[in-house]
């Protein structure tokens, strides 16, 4: 949608110096309640103590007026990795896998067309499973499998995003997850760590559109296409062009 320079004020040619691909003003694309459905991979790098690990997830949720993401997002450890507890019994090894599901808030504080910036919350519960050997024979031996279930946990990211078309994205983010383990502070340490997140996001409703109604991303690509001129040319008249 767009209107011409001639139907709006006059003060607009006051505040922006506007160009020649400038002679048509385009609307701000309107978000409604539910603006996007949200679908997204990610893979997780991590460290537990020396030992670098991988947490896959899936995250499910909507988006409301292009600016809070929510939903529920599923992690696991795509296999058990070995943590050497600094004050475990001599001859001891062991082994652990992190489940956990959480509910998580995502909000966007800078958007383009392409790029966006956000910040993150979730919160959720979780499941340790841990596995002890004896490796004081020929053949490391299980002796004792635990699972400590219910375990509180808070996540708190910083996210980064590309569009390489209008439905699909790619990502990078960086944040830390903190797990409530009173009772067991080895395993407190090491799953309460900092970790780089990459992502692969497919905006289903974005399908939709590319489908039922391509006008609506093309009036959304010139509509940020020419806030982005528009506040370099503004940028430029107060602070450079004197």
């Amino acid at each position: 949608m767009s209107q011409t320079i001639d139907s709006l004020e006059l003060s607009v040619k006051d505040t922006f110096e506007l160009t020649d691909p400038d002679t048509v003003i385009y609307l701000k694309p309107k978000a409604g309640f539910v603006s996007n459905f949200l679908f997204q991979f990610d893979n997780r790098n991590e460290r537990y103590y020396d030992t670098r690990a991988r947490m896959n997830g899936i995250k499910i949720g909507l988006e409301f007026y292009k600016r809070l993401r929510t939903g529920f997002g599923f992690y696991s450890n795509n296999n058990f990795y070995t943590i050497q507890f600094p004050d475990a019994p001599e001859g001891h090894r062991f082994s652990a896998r992190l489940n956990y599901r959480s509910w998580f808030s995502e909000f966007v504080f800078y958007r383009s067309f392409r790029w966006e910036l956000s910040g993150s919350f979730a919160t959720g519960t979780g499941q340790i499973l841990l596995n002890t050997f004896d490796v004081r024979t020929s053949l490391p031996e299980l002796i004792k499998e635990d699972t400590i279930s219910n375990i509180r946990l808070y996540d708190f990211g910083f996210n980064s995003q590309f569009k390489i078309f209008p439905w699909f994205g790619i990502g990078v983010g960086v944040g830390y997850r903190t797990l409530d383990l009173p009772k067991y502070p080895e395993l407190q340490g090491p799953f309460s760590d900092p970790y780089i997140d990459f992502k692969i996001k497919l905006f289903l409703g974005y399908v939709y559109k590319g489908i039922f109604n391509q006008n609506k991303i093309e009036a959304e690509r010139l509509y940020y296409e020419q806030r982005g001129r528009l506040r370099r040319a503004k940028f430029r008249a107060k602070f450079l062009d004197r």
